[in-house]
């Protein structure tokens, strides 16, 4: 409980976060309300995946939404155009592709997008049982379109709105934060006191995975700012241990007063040269003056003004042609997910169709990442579920006006968009929350009161877990692990 309330605490820019997020899906949801759009729930949902902490960010992933589009519609006119009429055609060729999907989703550097397509494909599957004809399923895909354009303006109209950072902003703030930890922690130390619990390991993670991105894409240096980071992460490693003398007082002071002047240029927007000369750590024990040393290290690491070229990364992994775990990992995958959709065909319960997607996005390399993010898919929906419930239970038939019904759509969406702002930790459990919520309020154009959908969306990630654990767990367990980076396995969590 300790942990998940950390998780809930303020960070920067979390809650302009929320507000840009909260304004966009209630602008999103009035807009498809009117027009009477279908897909009511998927456009205020895309909203939370367009939706990131800066404006950089934001583009890329407005980019990104539009390639994991085409490449979704292409594949799905092609299974339209080859196999409409012919059932085992069209079961073959889904297997196929959830292979292919699987397979590149774990050889590719940019694993979302493939995972993107695969979770578009995934939810049109069932459309090719209950569609009467192919034009049916064209005029679905040509919908979706509709919605990511008008989701990417709110999007954007909501960054402008509220004055959405900038990466270089964003970065400044988080830096800003860890700072003024560095400095509580020198004063506690100065004083005999025990420095404060660091608070910001969530700040530090997320930093570093921005500062990665803007590497890859030559906005920043990122040898830099990453190096910085490290550093500081050492300091509050080396600090608590190391015992303080009162004579060494005035020394730690000084650090305290250097890092305050540090943080005031950078909130300032100054350039991050630091301000004068960093107090000599000399007669400190050796774990303070190593401590001091690496601060000051990390401090001159600031004051480089020029951006090095950034070695693009390959497409694909180097071992992708001759390494049989991702065959292996793909065909597990695809037999989970195949599973899936024979049980939905067999037993006509379309409801169901999330035990596809459940595949889809819980499909991790290590067994114990797969069940972390089960687990958070599972509770999410719960709760969102039971939000939703509650809603349309006890408060929309008392509802007389849309203002009203709006309302409750923004304080859903406010709370879970909290959650999706946090770590890792809790954040994927955010979008299952507003899925969950939006699938039970946002059903029809008019107020409802059908709650069968939450009930198949519970059934059916609850099979798709159960397939899942049934491939990697209780079938006979991979013979070899699959090579595992933190910033893949970090993107492949964080959402969908």
């Amino acid at each position: 409980m300790r942990t998940l309330w950390q998780d809930l605490q303020p960070a920067p820019d979390r809650l302009g976060g929320t507000l840009r997020i909260t304004f966009s899906a209630v602008l999103v949801a009035l807009v498809m309300l009117t027009f009477r759009m279908p897909f009511l729930y998927v456009g205020p949902y895309l909203v939370f995946i367009l939706s990131q902490r800066d404006t950089f960010l934001t583009r890329a992933a407005a980019g990104l939404g539009i390639g994991v589009a085409v490449a979704a519609s292409l594949i799905i006119y092609l299974v339209a155009w080859l196999a409409w009429d012919t059932g085992w055609l069209r079961v073959s060729l889904w297997g196929i592709i959830f292979f292919g999907g699987y397979f590149f989703m774990r050889v590719c550097v940019e694993p979302r997008a493939v995972l993107g397509p695969l979770v578009v494909v995934a939810l049109f599957a069932f459309a090719f049982d209950e569609a009467p004809n192919p034009n049916q399923v064209v005029s679905l895909v040509g919908w979706l379109w509709a919605i990511l354009g008008l989701v990417i303006v709110a999007t954007f109209l909501a960054q402008w709105f509220f004055r959405a950072p900038t990466a270089i902003e964003l970065l400044r703030r988080q830096f800003r934060e860890l700072l003024i930890a560095v400095e509580q922690v020198w004063l506690s130390r100065a004083y005999g006191r025990t420095p404060p619990e660091n608070r910001m390991s969530f700040e530090e993670e997320e930093a570093a995975a921005r500062i990665e991105k803007l590497g890859t894409a030559g906005v920043l240096a990122p040898a830099q700012a990453r190096g910085l980071l490290a550093l500081l992460h050492s300091a509050f490693g080396l600090l608590p241990q190391a015992p303080v003398d009162k004579q060494d007082r005035p020394t730690l002071l000084a650090f305290a007063g250097w890092t305050r002047r540090l943080r005031r240029r950078i909130l300032l927007g100054v350039d991050a040269r630091p301000p004068g000369p960093f107090p000599a750590p000399a007669g400190l024990d050796p774990a303070m003056q190593e401590a001091g040393k690496k601060f000051r290290e990390a401090a001159l690491l600031m004051q480089e003004p020029g951006v090095p070229e950034i070695e693009k990364p390959p497409g694909l992994l180097p071992d992708w042609k001759s390494n049989p775990a991702y065959t292996d990992f793909a065909l597990r995958a695809t037999l989970a997910t195949m599973a899936c959709y024979l049980f939905m065909s067999l037993t006509d319960w379309d409801g169901i169709h999330t035990c596809l997607i459940t595949c889809a996005v819980t499909a991790l390399a290590g067994v114990d990442a797969q069940t972390r993010k089960q687990n958070l898919r599972m509770t999410g929906a719960l709760i969102g579920g039971i939000l939703g419930m509650g809603a349309v239970i006890f408060l929309i038939p008392r509802m007389d006006s849309l203002a009203s019904y709006l309302v409750i759509l923004a304080c859903g969406t406010a709370l879970a968009a909290w959650i999706s702002l946090g770590s890792e930790r809790v954040s994927y459990a955010g979008w299952q929350i507003v899925l969950a919520f939006y699938m039970t309020i946002l059903q029809d154009p008019h107020p409802t009161t059908k709650l069968d959908i939450v009930r198949d969306r519970w059934v059916g990630i609850f099979i798709g877990i159960l397939a899942m654990r049934a491939a990697f767990v209780w079938w006979a367990p991979p013979a070899q692990s699959l090579p595992v980076s933190a910033e893949r396995e970090r993107i492949l969590t964080s959402g969908n």
